[in-house]
């Protein structure tokens, strides 16, 4: 489009140091994204800083859509009265092909692998479906690149859920605490909302516990539509005003887990329960708890889209977890597994240590804290893992700007009979070192990740590599 033809799309009140005709095929308000194509938003009613315009002016922004002149600005300023309006006009205009259907997941764990179960259950049955969230942007099951956040802006949303063709296309994403209580959604459509769990998470940026849980919950009461569904993991508690108040939205309520759509282990085979009904999946990848309480989760979004349980049931073997989550490494030297796994919250600890608790016999684990984030779960974490891991190994995650060696200490308090190795290299081979003959380790806290952050510098560093390198 041709900023030019602006004045067709949306309502211009005036327009500043337009000169030369320009043409633009995107939008943003997230100025890392602009570049000589991407027109960038600007809304003086959020806490976006000034230094983002300047940003945007660097990355060569054709033009500046705000509700706000600035005198020091030399490139055309186009300023308009309602800029959600008018944001929201350009979107549909240069994204004409929307999803037929749109799924959000949101909770403290899980997310990134019940999208990657619901797509590879779409892919095996030939249903066209987009994802985004922590791994970045696939179509089909094909990763097309990475992005910046959990969640991205507004805009990025709308336009990786539209589709190049007019074919029917099943969108799904992962909705973050921070997107939603920044309402990074907006008015977007959502058909679909499931929340896998809840449990202390980023309360440095929420501060209470209630206010995180509020903010999870926003993706049902404010994007929801009305007739959708909410799918909700029936282990979760104190729900009933929530859902009394979904039921009044004409929401249709699905539960997974316990009495409703559930995956049980009965004598080393997994079966779904499914309305009084039992099928045996035979060749299922996923085995753990925590995996099959994902797999409960997508398979519920699945009967919501109004694919048959015969349907879904015939593909579940080919359904494998994401990487970073659960990837499992053989030691044959030692007849030992190495997991790497991106557990980074307390329950996502204690989770993983229990599923590889066998017989037992307590895994080993390596993790750390990230610094610049929430303080509160290191001695949580430092608890969960002086109780049920064999060895701990603390070691160094994602320090950022923080003290590395006051994060590990902070863990250290709390699992002293831990060994404390800064970096993360030498931590991995040690514990590699130290592993016994058919033991378990678990590298937790990166998974999928290829960087380590360390001050502002980002530096190549990948555990399963890593891993991998050191058993070879």
């Amino acid at each position: 489009m041709l900023l030019s033809n602006l004045s067709k799309v949306i309502n211009i009140k005036k327009t500043y140091n337009f000169k030369k005709n320009k043409f633009f095929s995107s939008i943003t308000s997230n100025s890392k994204f602009t570049n000589n194509n991407t027109l960038f938003i600007y809304d003086k009613n959020t806490k976006v800083k000034k230094i983002y315009l300047d940003e945007a002016i660097r990355n060569k922004t054709p033009a500046i859509i705000s509700n706000i002149y600035f005198d020091y600005i030399k490139i055309p300023q186009f300023i308009v009265s309602k800029i959600d309006l008018s944001t929201h006009s350009l979107l549909k205009n240069l994204y004409t092909n929307s999803p037929f259907k749109t799924l959000a997941i949101t909770g403290t764990n899980g997310k990134t692998s019940v999208v990657w179960y619901i797509s590879k259950i779409l892919n095996a049955l030939e249903y066209n479906n987009t994802t985004l969230g922590t791994l970045g942007h696939f179509i089909n099951g094909k990763k097309i690149n990475n992005i910046n956040l959990t969640t991205p802006c507004f805009e990025e949303i709308f336009k990786y859920g539209s589709s190049n063709k007019r074919k029917k296309n099943i969108y799904i994403f992962e909705a973050s605490s921070h997107a939603l209580e920044q309402n990074r959604l907006r008015n977007y459509p959502i058909n679909i909302a499931a929340i896998t769990n809840i449990s202390y998470d980023h309360l440095d940026y929420h501060k209470t516990f209630t206010r995180y849980k509020k903010s999870k919950m926003k993706l049902f009461t404010n994007h929801l539509e009305n007739g959708g569904f909410a799918i909700i993991n029936s282990r979760l508690k104190n729900l009933s005003k929530f859902k009394k108040n979904l039921i009044k939205k004409d929401i249709q309520l699905k539960y997974f887990g316990n009495n409703y759509l559930s995956l049980k282990k009965i004598k080393d085979t997994v079966h779904l329960v499914i309305n009084k009904n039992c099928y045996n999946l035979k060749n299922l990848k996923l085995n753990t708890d925590i995996e099959l309480e994902n797999l409960e989760c997508a398979i519920t979004c699945c009967l919501a889209l109004n694919i048959s349980v015969i349907k879904i049931i015939k593909v579940l073997s080919k359904v494998n977890n994401p990487p970073g989550r659960f990837e499992i490494i053989e030691y044959k030297k030692r007849n030992s597994k190495i997991i790497i796994d991106y557990a980074h919250t307390p329950d996502a600890l204690k989770k993983i240590l229990n599923a590889y608790k066998i017989k037992r016999k307590k895994p080993a684990i390596l993790f750390g804290c990230g610094g610049d984030r929430d303080k509160s779960k290191r001695k949580t974490m430092g608890l969960i893992a002086n109780k049920y891991a064999s060895r701990i190994y603390i070691t160094d995650d994602n320090p950022r700007n923080e003290n590395p060696s006051s994060i590990r200490k902070n863990i250290l308090k709390y699992c002293p009979r831990a060994t404390e190795i800064s970096d993360r290299k030498k931590a991995i081979k040690l514990a590699i070192k130290q592993i016994k003959m058919n033991e378990i380790l678990i590298v937790a806290g990166k998974g999928h990740e290829k960087i380590q952050i360390i001050e502002n510098k980002k530096l190549k560093f990948d555990d399963y590599k890593v891993v991998k390198e050191l058993i070879n």
